[in-house]
């Protein structure tokens, strides 16, 4: 009786271990970053301006508002979006904001998404929701933790879409 019980104890301590594990955090922050470097066809300018023109004005409303650095070469900024708790009673909470940096290298660029805080009269961390030990800790924090999970990677999927450089076609002189 008592191994059995050591097992399910066990086997809870591992599945609340790799829950927790499923959000990336960097290890010298100790904070949750998307972070990924994808290979690149044309020179630096070139996927710079593919970037700028095919990314950011098409994902964000008004690009030229959230960039806080652009020098060509890397680009730094910050945005918030909103989580869904589920209540269709209240509006929907809470807003999160979040910093990205995209720096483009010859081949390759690399883009980083970090410092997603709950947006409130004082800014936590979204790490804290990690913490099921927490004497606060609320179930939903797992979905909100899942929502920024897919946002970031939804994020990152329609960056590396914007990558891939357009076809030219070039006409046939008679």
């Amino acid at each position: 009786m008592k191994k059995t019980a050591l097992f399910i104890i066990a086997l809870l301590f591992a599945t609340v271990t790799f829950a927790q594990s499923t959000m990336p955090i960097d290890p010298k922050t100790e904070k949750i970053c998307f972070r990924k470097v994808i290979p690149t066809e044309g020179t630096e300018d070139e996927v710079f301006n593919r970037i700028y023109s095919g990314f950011m004005n098409s994902y964000y409303r008004s690009p030229a508002t959230i960039v806080q650095q652009n020098d060509g070469r890397t680009m730094k900024g910050m945005h918030q979006f909103q989580l869904d708790n589920g209540d269709p009673v209240k509006s929907k909470w809470p807003w999160i904001t979040y910093r990205f940096t995209i720096e483009v290298r010859e081949g390759r660029v690399r883009y980083t998404l970090t410092d997603f805080m709950q947006k409130t009269q004082s800014k936590h961390g979204c790490e804290e929701w990690m913490n099921k030990e927490n004497p606060l800790y609320q179930p939903v924090w797992d979905s909100y933790l899942q929502q920024i999970a897919a946002f970031a990677n939804d994020w990152g999927q329609k960056f590396e879409e914007s990558l891939v450089p357009e076809k030219v076609i070039e006409e046939e002189e008679w």
